[in-house]
């Protein structure tokens, strides 16, 4: 027997075993590129989710909540005037998001209607709270014209 012939037998014993490792490996970088695809996507979601949510804070922050300090006497929200400028941020965010976005958004988190409501007002607060901090670090006095929303 030459090498040739050897080396015939030899692929041909360790084929099938060749191939199990090669399907093996095609479906774990098929894992693998799912994976990543989903990540990605969630990753866009939430971009996009949190964008909305900046614009509306700033939006009623410019539009609702700079005219009801400056009409006030102490220059502040009363609990009231928060909860509408929160519901009126979270209306924007949905009217932002449209009615496939909020469905899209709770198919990808996995959540329910009351679940969404309950995300989007967390959001607001973070947003809140971040621009909050942002204008202190920045030293800014005031509230009229300045982008920190539903500030008390």
């Amino acid at each position: 027997m030459d090498y040739g012939e050897l080396g015939l037998k030899v692929f041909e014993a360790l084929s099938p075993l060749l191939l199990a490792a090669l399907t093996w490996a095609a479906a774990k970088l098929a894992q693998y590129i799912q994976a990543k695809v989903k990540s990605e996507y969630l990753r866009g979601v939430l971009v996009r989710l949190d964008d909305a949510v900046l614009a509306a804070v700033r939006e009623v922050q410019q539009v609702t909540v700079d005219t009801i300090k400056a009409a006030s006497t102490d220059g502040k929200l009363s609990p009231d005037e928060r909860a509408k400028a929160k519901q009126a941020a979270i209306d924007t965010i949905k009217s932002h998001l449209g009615m496939k976005g909020i469905a899209e958004l709770a198919k990808v988190l996995g959540l329910e209607d009351g679940a969404i409501e309950k995300l989007l007002s967390t959001r607001i607060e973070a947003a809140v709270h971040d621009l909050k901090q942002a204008r202190a670090a920045n030293g800014i006095q005031g509230t009229a014209g300045a982008a920190l929303p539903f500030a008390a």
